[in-house]
């Protein structure tokens, strides 16, 4: 399956955007990525974030993933107690999954709602 992942971060965003790449590259098979993109913060203030959309191949289940990206997440000390707009070490998203045929299997609807998604994805698409 192909998975398009969105990532951001505003809190050391260089360094946390680097341990999601280097931890991500473990677990998929021909990774490419978009060019990095600075975005105000969504829904509260705060520093700006950087985000990226990375898609690689993966027989990783869903569920599957979205545990790998939690603890990813944790790794980079991402504090689960703030509220849901805030700042935060790092995001890991799946936003699109494909089959090997390209049927979409998930699609989020961040897509629409955050060009911070949906402008990066547009790079791999």
């Amino acid at each position: 399956m192909k998975y398009y992942l969105s990532i951001g971060s505003n809190i050391n965003p260089e360094l946390n955007l680097e341990l999601a790449i280097s931890a991500l590259s473990k677990t998929f098979d021909q990774i490419e990525y978009s060019s990095i993109h600075k975005t105000k913060a969504e829904g509260f203030d705060g520093d700006d974030f950087l985000n990226l959309v990375l898609c690689g191949i993966s027989s990783i289940s869903f569920e599957g993933l979205n545990e790998k990206l939690k603890d990813i997440e944790d790794n980079a000390e991402r504090d689960r107690k703030v509220p849901k707009f805030s700042s935060r070490t790092l995001d890991i998203d799946i936003v699109l999954q494909l089959s090997d045929d390209g049927e979409i299997l998930f699609e989020s609807d961040e897509i629409a709602k955050y060009r911070f998604v949906s402008e990066p994805l547009a790079e791999l698409l």
